[in-house]
């Protein structure tokens, strides 16, 4: 990529990544709190996440303006040319993946939805489609091994070791 396109990159990211935390933000908050201690509620994380997510995001949007005195050259063929990148496909997968989990939490069992996000999450960046199914087998497997020893690994640590109630 030259530096012109990595500007526009950066200006695309910094308003993906703000808008990411803004929403991380606004989900999180509305995750149940204990009314004795507010700072063990299941939101604080996702919401301190968001806030900073959003925060560095503000940073890339004005670092790229700076850089470019405010004429990034936005088109609808930069912006296409920017959907159509890998990275950026892989970003917004991870975006979908994680806003998925939080719209999630507290409506399925937190061991389940975070077996699902590690699983999906697993799959979606190594499964190969020029390879056969049946050829990736063993993937899939490792796959649902690192999802189920995760999902139990933190269900438990957060229980017992920093006894916060899951949803």
């Amino acid at each position: 990529m030259t530096e012109k396109s990595l500007v526009k990159a950066d200006f695309y990211t910094s308003i993906v990544l703000m808008a990411f935390g803004i929403a991380a933000v606004s989900l999180s908050r509305q995750m149940p709190a204990i009314p004795r201690d507010p700072y063990s509620a299941p939101g604080v994380l996702p919401t301190v996440l968001g806030i900073i997510i959003a925060g560095l995001g503000l940073v890339l949007f004005i670092r790229s303006l700076a850089r470019t005195k405010g004429r990034i050259g936005v088109s609808g063929s930069s912006f296409k040319a920017f959907i159509n990148d890998s990275a950026t496909q892989r970003m917004i997968v991870t975006i979908i993946l994680c806003i998925s989990y939080v719209v999630l939490l507290g409506k399925l069992l937190f061991p389940f939805l975070t077996f699902l996000y590690i699983f999906l999450f697993i799959i979606l960046f190594e499964y190969d489609r020029k390879i056969t199914f049946k050829a990736q087998g063993k993937k899939l497997l490792i796959a649902a091994f690192v999802a189920l020893c995760s999902s139990v690994l933190i269900t438990a640590v957060f229980q017992y070791l920093f006894l916060v109630r899951l949803p």
